[in-house]
């Protein structure tokens, strides 16, 4: 069986999604498929050094790259568009990877007209949180390109059930298909045991961007410090050059030089040495429509803060393997949900990380080759010893509250009845 993944960029620094297409490529390569993946040679804003239009091969799948014509997000390649018209009908499966980015187009319409089954995975396109960005041009693009790309599409991947919810939501329940990212824990990093008198040290490892509300952290750290807390943060990700040098000037600002460092992207040996070397993990991402770096910080049996917009949260929450501090709402305002409900985790692991034992889940590795899921049975068995979330830290209701007799529906219609009767 031959298989083409389609995707605009699969250079690590771009971030999880180009992650995942690797990993998977790795994986049907060891079943016996032949997989080859079509993308760009963007890196960011810059350039990958790499053979363009020539196959590259890497642990048994083929790459080709395309130049990217013109500068820019949206990854424009008229040599891919060239290529995938000319050779999709040499695949018997096709997978294209985001939505409102160029390649997808090229993809899907050479897709349907040869015609071969394609598969399609909108990488969180689709939540309310992106649809609300830009909506005055997603909302056109969305009505003239992407909704006949899901139409047609033989099936929709997605990686949690909070983003089935978002494509559910636009009328593709039918199609969709919920499955899970894997991570690799061959090589799984051991996270390190702190003595009580040394700083806790959080990681954020993730892309620099706005939706990773890294602002947010970085004052909440800064509240923490204030208050006595002894703790460190390292950020390990790159983004735009203008936003991290933004974030550089926030942490000036905050006086945060001594315990906040940016080491830029990192991965392999880098990325499992920072894991081990961390007592906790945090991301307050305001959308994640999976989380990888979330399983990859489970796999190192570290514990998790993550943000209700973040899809592991739900899973994250079930197994007790981490904080996810709530929602704004009518009940819980959101001046609760900002500092402070990123603060309460932090000073908590800072006060039981040093008699607590570090972990979460024991990642093993299928027999198959194929990476475990963290969405599955590594997070059904939690560490009984992982600090939970206690009473303390839930805002507790008014004695006028706790008074007051909630009024079933069936008794609103009884009501309703004495009343007619009355009368």
């Amino acid at each position: 069986m031959r298989v083409l993944h389609v995707i605009p960029s699969a250079a690590p620094v771009d971030g999880g999604p180009n992650l995942a297409v690797r990993a998977m490529g790795r994986g049907l390569a060891r079943h016996g498929l032949e997989v080859t993946v079509a993308t760009t040679n963007a890196s960011g804003s810059a350039a990958l050094d790499v053979p363009l239009d020539t196959p590259v091969i890497d642990e048994g799948v083929v790459y080709r790259y395309f130049a990217r014509t013109v500068p820019g997000s949206w990854k424009f390649s008229w040599p891919l568009t060239r290529w995938l018209w000319a050779n999709a009908a040499a695949y018997d499966v096709i997978h294209v990877h985001a939505l409102f980015s160029y390649a997808t187009i090229p993809g899907c319409r050479a897709a349907a007209h040869v015609p071969v089954p394609y598969v399609v995975r909108p990488l969180g396109t689709l939540s309310g949180w992106s649809l609300a960005r830009r909506r005055w041009k997603k909302r056109p693009y969305y009505a003239l390109l992407e909704r006949s790309h899901l139409q047609m599409a033989a099936a929709i991947h997605v990686t949690s059930e909070a983003e089935a919810e978002d494509v559910a939501r636009l009328g593709y329940a039918d199609r969709t298909r919920v499955i899970p990212l894997g991570v690799d824990v061959s090589e799984v990093p051991r996270a390190r045991r702190a003595a009580s008198a040394a700083p806790v040290r959080l990681l954020f490892l993730s892309r620099l961007h706005e939706k990773k509300n890294v602002p947010l952290l970085l004052r909440a750290l800064a509240v923490a410090v204030s208050s006595g807390q002894l703790v460190e943060l390292t950020v390990a990700g790159d983004g735009d050059a203008e936003y991290r040098t933004q974030l550089v000037s926030l942490v000036e600002q905050l006086g945060l030089q001594r315990c906040v460092r940016f080491v830029g992207h990192v991965e392999g040996d880098e990325k499992r040495r920072l894991l081990s070397q961390a007592d906790c993990f945090i991301l307050p991402s305001a959308h994640e429509n999976f989380g990888l770096a979330v399983a990859e910080a489970l796999a190192a049996r570290l514990p998790v803060i993550v943000t209700p917009g973040v899809a592991l949260s739900r899973e994250v929450a079930r197994a007790g393997q981490g904080s996810s501090p709530r929602r704004p709402t009518r009940r819980w305002p959101r001046q609760s949900c900002g500092y402070e409900s990123i603060l309460r985790p932090c000073a908590r692991w800072a006060t039981a990380h040093g008699s607590s034992r570090v972990g979460s889940c024991h990642g093993t590795r299928r027999a198959s080759g194929w990476p475990r899921s963290m969405m599955s049975s590594q997070l059904d068995a939690p560490d009984k010893d992982v600090p939970r979330e206690r009473a303390d830290d839930v805002p507790r209701k008014s004695s006028r509250q706790r008074r007051r007799r909630r009024v079933e529906p069936s008794d609103r219609a009884r009501a309703g009845r004495c009343r007619r009767a009355d009368a």
